[in-house]
């Protein structure tokens, strides 16, 4: 078989492939393998080749050969088959329809309602065939109209607007009859028809619902067929629901229930959905109320099963479990849509349209009735939001996994998460009714914990937000200590409330009660749910904006030590990793306050490492930990050099397929590493050969790994340039000179290129810069002067950079060129200056052109005239003042916002105070460039050259020099 598949893709671009593929599938003499293989070809096929524009298009001739015979294997009796068949009609529907194919829609629909007439006057076993026939074209419909559903473009949504009407009138009838019709099989015990015919009723209602949703524009002027259909739902489904509820519990998951679970849901989306893109109509259909009630009959009903086994009994009983848990949630979702939704609210002027009015009177009179809220809460808080007897079972059996799951936001699949957000939205919506009498039972005493104290304790944390102005909770949780409870569960929740209230409203003057409380809690001994929720809630208090480091610093190593403890307890790699996260915002919190336990936190490291093998996003987590570690240490993270250069050699080896995840929080370690370092460990040295293939990588990591080159030339730039100068160079030279570069990376490639000839002696980077041939891209770029002016200013401000400090290396370099090139770059460097933009920038160029005139060049001298006019215009600006400026953009300066000054910080500050760029007079360079230009040239050629100066300009230089 893989032989085969192998050929059929070699095949499959070759005219008339997917017509045999096709004819193979329809016929039946073959076996069942191959005519499965050959239908998934085709559908693969349609999917890569069909549309038009694809390459290797399938022939319009074919594609005609192929149309007629789609709708001719309904009878497809194969399962897997028969899907496969279905979903290739219903791909090539999509692509032809109503363009190329415009008939498709009524041509299956026609089919659909012959075969429904076959169906309902067949007998014997003929009545089999016309089941088959009739689930695939239902289902062929069905995909028909769910991939109409998803087009967007007002066209294609016409269209389906357009055909909806005929569709539903003609499904609407047989998913009628076919309800008749099960019913008469339930009456005469007909078991094998009764599941045939639930087959057709789950595929017209998934047409139905999507047709009723999404088909009719205006609801106000549907036909009454489509009223009428949705009245009869409501009562099919209670009557659906109530079969399922008669069946023994163990039997509802069996294959024969499957079909009925799955249409009491279906009636569920259709009502979720209907809500959701019809807010108004379906607030105004008369059926609605009925619906919603039958919901909350079986939410009020089921709630008692919730609580049925008391906490200090868990284990010993389990709860009866609810018919089905599903449908419990889609009636909540659905109260909560009816509670929370914008198109029943005022605008912001207050206003509402007349529709809205219309909603809001219905809400409010006949679904959100004061002693229907009352009653909602109160199930809500008593029954469904408490924590229940098979959560104490597994805190008990596997509470890693209880509180992995907990942290998941899968309140579609969650009775407990779908009714706390419903409880949310009430309290919310309904402050007047609710808050007084929540606030009223908060006040009452606890003696003995159940589900209605834990209930309520969730009801004050998830409703902080509306209770904050009518409860002290720091007040109410003095008054009400935890109380023996099975598990801790009294102290869990404390310690949840403190991390719900801390964001919203915890005075900064009772923070260290809660410290004293949380570490307490989350002490060995503990059950591990209520110590991982109390370190949990600890984190709040520190990621707080009202966060106070120096009060927190008593408790700063009971903290580390806990989390540390917490690291032993568990073994799944996201806990172990949360705790990290955890200890790095301590860490990054506590900055300086974090050196005296930093020993304690680095014997950790290894042990974490190892431990997060093959676990990226953890082995992420531990490397940004060190970079924090690092940080906050500063110049004491010298000793740390040895330990976490290894780390660094990891996440940025391109070699290691993990460097995808690991590379960025790499760099930033190294980059911190490099910041806040006095010396240079030769591990760390030894990783700048990593640089060139860094540099050709992504663009994301461009900027920091060149500002890693620009610590090490900050830091240690002669050793730098003694062991991998002309390797960096070159590979900065690459960067510069790459054409399809942005010029914004081409501008930090020159930055850095500065840095090191500011950095490092004019002896030692000058053979490398000639070695590497940086300074042959910038000139022959000027030369040529085709590249944008952004671009040229940055070119020439680079030489600029390389004349003010290595001015013999410059005038060599200028002087062996071809004197036309010369002349020409002369010309342009001059020209370029009126693109410079800043004042500081423009500094260094006429720096530049001083020493630059200082040559016997006759292409640089020519040039003087205009070359006078600029030191004219900077003297005339700046005099002779010293300017401090730097070539980094401010957007550069991390540390800018920043309160701790790293060494790196120091160093750049010495080095833009020793900078001969601002340091140096301009109009003592001028001059003393004047005067060598007249020594090298002679007083007779001297003056010929300064007479070609206007008298004007010339005038102006005596003054500004004088």
């Amino acid at each position: 078989m893989a032989g085969a598949g192998d050929s059929l893709r070699v095949w499959e671009t070759r005219p008339q492939f997917h017509d045999l593929l096709f004819g193979i599938f329809s016929d039946r003499t073959l076996s069942m393998p191959a005519r499965l293989m050959a239908i998934i070809t085709f559908k693969n096929g349609v999917d890569k080749y069909w549309k038009k524009a694809a390459l290797h298009a399938i022939g319009l001739a074919e594609k005609e050969l192929i149309r007629p015979r789609l709708l001719s294997m309904l009878d497809e009796d194969v399962p897997q088959i028969a899907v496969q068949y279905c979903v290739a009609v219903a791909r090539i529907a999509r692509w032809d329809f109503p363009m190329v194919w415009p008939t498709f829609a009524e041509e299956l629909a026609s089919r659909v309602q012959a075969i429904a007439h076959d169906l309902d006057s067949s007998a014997g076993s003929g009545r089999q065939r016309c089941y088959t026939m009739e689930h695939n074209a239902l289902y062929i419909l069905h995909l028909f109209i769910k991939k109409l559903c998803e087009r967007t473009l007002a066209r294609e949504r016409q269209a389906l607007r357009s055909t909806a009407p005929a569709l539903f009138a003609i499904v609407a009838p047989i998913y009628a009859r076919r309800i008749a019709q099960f019913n008469e099989a339930l009456h005469v015990g007909d078991s094998g028809g009764s599941q045939e015919l639930l087959k057709s009723i789950r595929f017209c209602l998934k047409t139905l619902r999507r047709l009723f949703v999404h088909g009719f524009g205006d609801f106000k002027s549907v036909d009454g067929l489509v009223h009428e259909f949705y009245r009869a739902t409501v009562g099919h489904q209670a009557a659906f629901y109530e079969l399922l509820c008669g069946l023994p519990a163990e039997s509802r998951e069996a294959d024969g229930c499957r079909v009925l679970v799955k249409i009491v849901l279906l009636y569920g989306k259709m009502h979720l959905e209907f809500q959701k893109f019809k807010a108004v109509p379906f607030i105004t259909t008369p059926a609605v109320l009925p619906m919603l009630r039958w919901y909350w009959q079986q939410i009020q009903g089921e709630a008692p099963k919730l609580t049925a086994v008391p906490l200090e009994r868990s284990g010993a009983a389990e709860s009866p479990p609810l018919v089905l848990e599903r449908l419990v949630i889609q009636g909540l979702e659905l109260y909560r849509s009816v509670v929370k939704n914008l198109f029943y609210l005022a605008d912001d002027s207050g206003q509402m349209d007349e529709d809205v009015q219309r909603c809001r009177l219905v809400i409010d009179s006949e679904i959100l009735t004061a002693p229907c809220v009352a009653q909602m809460c109160e199930t809500l808080m008593c029954h469904y939001i408490p924590l229940k007897a098979g959560d104490m079972e597994m805190w008990h059996d596997d509470p890693e996994a209880w509180i992995a799951n907990e942290d998941l936001d899968h309140w579609e699949f969650d009775v407990r998460r779908s009714a706390e957000r419903l409880f949310k939205d009430l309290v919310n919506q309904q402050r007047d009714r609710n808050v007084p009498e929540l606030v009223r039972a908060l006040q009452q005493p606890v003696t003995e914990y159940s589900f209605n104290i834990d209930g309520l304790y969730a009801a004050l944390g998830l409703c902080a937000n509306e209770l904050y102005d009518h409860i002290d909770f720091c007040q109410w949780l003095r008054q009400h200590p935890p109380v023996d409870s099975p598990m801790s569960v009294s102290k869990w929740r404390i310690a949840w409330l403190i991390g719900k209230w801390v964001p919203v409203k915890f005075p900064t003057d009772e923070r260290p009660h809660a410290y004293v409380a949380l570490l307490e809690y989350a002490r060995p001994g503990e059950p591990l749910v209520l110590r991982m929720e109390a370190i949990a809630s600890l984190l709040c208090c520190i990621d707080d904006w009202d966060f106070d480091a120096t009060q927190f610093r008593p408790y700063l190593q009971l903290s580390i030590e806990r989390i540390t403890e917490m690291l032993g307890s568990v073994s799944q790699a996201d806990l172990r990793m949360r705790m990290v996260n955890y200890l790095s915002a301590i860490v990054s919190r506590m900055q300086r306050d974090i050196v005296p336990f930093a020993e304690s936190i680095v014997r950790l490291i290894p042990l974490l490492w190892q431990s997060a093998a093959g676990e990226n996003l953890y082995q992420t987590a531990v490397l940004s930990l060190v970079t924090k570690l690092v940080v906050a240490l500063g110049a004491h993270s010298a000793a740390l050099q040895p330990f976490v250069a290894p780390l660094v050699q990891h996440s940025i080896d391109l070699d290691d397929p993990a460097h995808v995840y690991l590379i960025v929080d790499g760099i930033d370690l190294w980059l911190a590493l490099i910041r806040n370092a006095s010396t240079m460990d030769p591990n760390l040295m030894a990783l700048l050969r990593h640089i060139p293939r860094l540099l050709q990588g992504s663009t994301e990591t461009l900027k920091s790994v060149l500002k890693v080159v620009e610590g090490y030339a900050l830091l240690c730039g002669a050793d730098m340039m003694r062991s991998y100068g002309p390797m960096l160079l070159s590979a900065l030279h690459e960067l510069v000179a790459d054409t399809n570069m942005h010029v914004r990376a081409i501008a930090a490639g020159y930055t850095t290129l500065n840095v090191i000839v500011q950095s490092v002696q004019a002896e030692l980077v000058g053979p490398a810069l000639v070695e590497s041939n940086t300074m042959w891209t910038p000139f022959t770029r000027i030369v040529d002067k085709k590249e944008a002016a952004m671009l040229l200013v940055h070119h020439a401000g680079f030489l600029s950079r390389v004349a003010v400090h290595c001015p013999q290396l410059f005038m060599e370099f200028l002087m062996a060129q071809d004197a036309q090139l010369t002349r020409t770059f002369a010309e342009h460097w001059v020209e370029i200056y009126d693109d410079v933009g800043q004042v500081p920038q423009r500094r260094l160029h006429s720096l530049g052109l001083a020493v630059a005139i200082a040559t016997t060049s006759d292409g640089v001298l020519e040039m003087l005239p205009l070359m006078v006019p600029i030191w004219n215009d900077v003297l005339s600006n700046t005099g002779s003042s010293q300017l401090y400026f730097s070539d980094r953009d401010d957007d550069d300066d991390d540390d800018k916002y920043s309160e701790i000054v790293v060494p790196e910080s120091e160093r750049r500050r010495k080095l833009l105070s020793n900078d001969p760029a601002h340091k140096y007079d301009l109009k003592k360079a001028v001059s003393e460039g004047l005067a060598e230009c007249e020594r090298l040239n002679g007083v007779e050629r001297f003056h010929a050259i300064i007479a070609q100066v206007s008298a004007v300009d010339l005038e102006d230089l005596k003054s500004q020099l004088s």
